[in-house]
């Protein structure tokens, strides 16, 4: 008790006992409610020396061709993509002098949320069939707060799977993840069968399913169990970047996109359970399904959890539409200034 008392701090216990007094059944939802399972957290990017000296290699393989490359896209594949793969890559580029082409960042980041120019779907799509599926393999509740009406959020966007333009998506594919890998990503977001069936959805309070497609956490999956796919919450770093942004070897680019942080949580603790309980990055939740064809994806939340970390690094949930196509001048894509900010707050306060 004292150690938990320790932890919320004063303001803490004196928000929980206000809320005691207005409602009395709400101490005991709180305190009845056991947290999921926290395991441990692994690094946000693995071995992050290596992917920035080869990020810089690539970077000065580009400059007889582009001066201002390479952009804040390629950056973050570089964080997330398996290290064999980029240096296969630029083992073939050195070996074969293939010209670096510009389109290997072109939006390919949106693809995970939407494709630039798809409009969002209504309503009366979004709740039909699959919708009605999700829900009912999951109670009807968020699987995450336990709150009821929850929304059928998709795993591969729906607006992506309905536009069926996978061109960029495919390419990255190819260049940064190895043939089977690919293959069996291609596989599985390329027919509607699964895209539009309850493999690719998740009942999400409607705020968490806003967070989720905007890149402000991912679900990590852990493992499969004989009752479900385990997976691990995590708060994606907010990054100051765009991805278009040309990203000069004179900044501290890995803290611009969120990769390093001097020792700061991951994003904000927001979301909440039903009894108020937070979740936290490291949290683990079992998501069940009766029926083996109705298991969320594992190959989905796999492709989910390396596309929205590239989407976060580089920016890609925060801008719209006329981010790709309205502007003049390369600076005009420039800097997320309220993020920049913030984060020099932050700096500022723990130095």
């Amino acid at each position: 008790m004292e150690q938990a008392v320790e932890k919320l701090g004063a303001e803490g216990v004196d928000k929980i006992l206000a809320a005691a007094m207005a409602d009395p059944k709400a101490m005991f939802r709180f305190a009845s409610d056991i947290s999921p399972p926290a395991e441990p957290v692994q690094d946000y990017i693995t071995e992050v020396d290596a992917r920035r000296a080869l990020f810089d290699e690539f970077r000065a393989i580009c400059q007889p061709y582009y001066m201002d490359a390479p952009n804040a896209t390629i950056l973050a594949l570089f964080m997330v993509a398996p290290l064999s793969e980029i240096r296969t890559l630029l083992q073939t580029i050195r070996e074969t002098r293939l010209q670096p082409a510009r389109h290997f960042a072109a939006s390919v980041p949106t693809a995970i949320l939407n494709e630039p120019g798809t409009p969002a779907p209504s309503d009366s799509v979004t709740r039909g069939q699959f919708s009605h599926q999700v829900k009912e393999r999951d109670g009807h509740i968020c699987v995450f707060s336990g709150m009821s009406d929850p929304a059928a959020a998709h795993i591969f966007p729906f607006a992506t799977s309905k536009n069926r333009n996978f061109a960029y998506l495919n390419e990255m594919l190819a260049y940064f993840w190895d043939s089977k890998t690919s293959f069996t990503w291609r596989r599985m977001f390329e027919s509607p069968a699964i895209t539009q069936s309850a493999k690719n959805g998740i009942s999400m309070s409607h705020q968490i399913h806003f967070w989720f497609d905007n890149a402000r956490f991912a679900l990590k999956p852990l493992r499969e169990t004989p009752e479900g796919v385990v997976v691990q919450w995590h708060w994606l770093k907010r990054s100051i970047l765009k991805p278009l942004v040309y990203v000069h070897p004179d900044h501290d680019i890995l803290l611009q996109a969120g990769v390093t942080d001097h020792g700061q949580n991951w994003g904000d603790n927001l979301a909440h359970r039903k009894s108020g309980v937070t979740i936290r990055t490291g949290q683990t939740f079992l998501l069940r399904a009766e029926k083996p064809e109705d298991m969320p994806s594992w190959d989905l939340l796999e492709m989910q959890w390396n596309l929205l970390r590239i989407a976060a690094i580089s920016g890609a949930a925060d801008v719209t539409d006329d981010y790709y196509y309205d502007y003049t001048e390369p600076d005009e894509r420039g800097y997320d200034q309220t993020v920049a900010a913030k984060q020099r707050a932050i700096l500022a306060e723990h130095q």
